[in-house]
This record gives structure tokens, sequence and C-alpha cells, in this order.
């Protein structure tokens, strides 16, 4: 059988803060073995709490007392915070055998990510996180590269079921994509049309002739955001970053959000 796979080479994952976010990597360990590549986690010290060091007078309460903040034991508890996020990192992602990477920075640059790489940005599950500055640069990063994003609710857990795209016809990238994790994950896919009336006739040849089965759905489109029909849930969604203008909605199912800097021919057959 046919299998179109997209010329992707990495996924990179800035590591979350709060534990109760790891259970999503699992859901992206899994996309990662899925589509082939390599899965590199980061963890990113927090900055702003180096920074407290250099304030006078900076106190903090630990062991249930007020004591003066140290610069060392920062340092300590930064490198117990890094190992504990490597642990929980091959914990959850270990499983599903993709080639895995660790690594400590100070910042996330995004001048490292490239046309064939996808950015992964986990939504936190507390308020306070999500409107936190380091989450907000994070978005703004990755929506400043030319890579593809692949935006994961915390909460998300290995789903079953179709793989959605939203697509503008066979020369969208998000199709290929899609098609992609269709026939190597063996599930159904879904085409949404970009624009109403859109025949989608030869996306459907090229998924038969791929093995996989799939069928339309309509969803509603409004100022830059869509609704799909509450009968309609799956295990990935696909659309092209070119139909992302504004600040990107974290549904529930994960969201690949498909650089148009991807060539159309980049689906090969193996």
């Amino acid at each position: 059988m046919s299998k179109a796979r997209p010329d992707f080479k990495r996924m990179l994952l800035r590591l979350p803060h709060d534990r109760q976010d790891y259970a999503a990597v699992g859901v992206i360990a899994e996309l990662a073995d899925l589509f082939g590549v390599d899965l590199i986690g980061t963890y990113v010290e927090d900055l702003d709490l180096r920074g407290l060091t250099d304030l006078p007078n900076v106190r903090e309460f630990r062991a249930g007392a007020w004591r003066p903040f140290s610069s060392e034991q920062l340092a300590q508890d930064v490198a117990l915070a890094a190992r504990e996020a490597e642990r929980l990192f091959l914990k959850n992602a270990g499983q599903y055998r993709p080639k895995l990477s660790f690594r400590l920075a100070q910042r996330t640059d995004s001048r490292e990510a490239d046309i064939e790489d996808i950015i992964v940005v986990i939504e936190p599950n507390s308020a306070i996180e999500r409107a936190t500055h380091q989450f907000t640069k994070l978005v703004e990063a990755a929506f400043r590269s030319t890579s593809s994003i692949l935006l994961v609710p915390s909460h998300a857990r290995r789903p079953a079921g179709p793989i959605i795209v939203v697509t503008s016809g066979p020369d969208d990238p998000a199709t290929a994509a899609a098609l992609a994790v269709a026939s190597s994950s063996r599930e159904r896919l879904i085409l949404i049309p970009s624009q109403p009336s859109l025949s989608l006739s030869s996306v459907l040849e090229s998924a038969r002739a791929a093995g996989v089965v799939a069928s339309c759905a309509e969803a509603a489109f409004h100022r830059g955001h869509f609704l799909l029909p509450a009968s309609v849930t799956g295990r990935l969604l696909n659309i092209s970053r070119k139909e992302v203008v504004k600040q990107p909605t974290f549904y529930q199912t994960p969201t690949l959000l498909v650089s148009s800097s991807i060539p159309a021919n980049a689906a090969k057959s193996e």
C-alpha cells in the first residue's frame, strides 16, 4: 500500500513547567512516531527567577519560614526541575518510540526552527500559566517562524477517530499531512472544503489510491475561525497556516497548522 509522507524532519517541544501538562506529551510523541520525525524536548529556564537574585532584600518562603533568596539554592532548584522535566518527558514519550532528545536552555530561540520542522505548543491547563509572558512569547515566536505548528491542549489524551483536514484542494500542504497521518494510523480521513462549493473529488481519489477511507463534511466559518459539527470529532485536525489569520484557537483535538512553505510535492509514495 502506498503511503504519503510530507517532508517533516523534527518536532520541537518546549517542555511545560507544570507536571499536570505532561499528559499531552504522550499524544505529541505518538504523532511524532506516525510522522517518522525526531522529537526534541527543551526545558527552558525561567530567567525572571534568575533576575530576582540581583534585587536587594528579596526573600522567599521556604520550609515554613521566610529566608533570603539564595542564588545557590535557586541553581539547585533549577537543576532539580530540569531533571524532573527530563524524567517526565522520557516517561510520557518513550513508549511511542520516536527518536527523542532532551535539551536544557535559557531561552527558546525560534530562529533554529526550519521550514521542515514542527513547533509544538502545549496550552497550559492553568489559566495563570496561559497568561504568563513566557507562554505568550512562545506562541508569538512560533507564528513568526516559517515552520508548521502543532497546537495541543494540555488535557489531551490519546484519541481515536478520523483525521480531519480543512483543505483547499490537492495542492494544499495540509492535505498531504492529513493523508500521511491517516495512512500511518489507519484512520479515516474527513475532508472539509475551505470554501463553499469546492470540489474535492481529486483529493478523494488520492485518498483511495493510498488505501485511506475518506469522506467530506461541512463546517461553519466566521472571522477566521470555524465550527465543526458536533458529530465530527477526530484524532488530529489539519489546517494550512495561511487559513489562520488571527491568534490560534486551541480546539479539543490536537491541531496541526501546516506551513504554506512546504511544497505540494512533499507528499511521496513509499
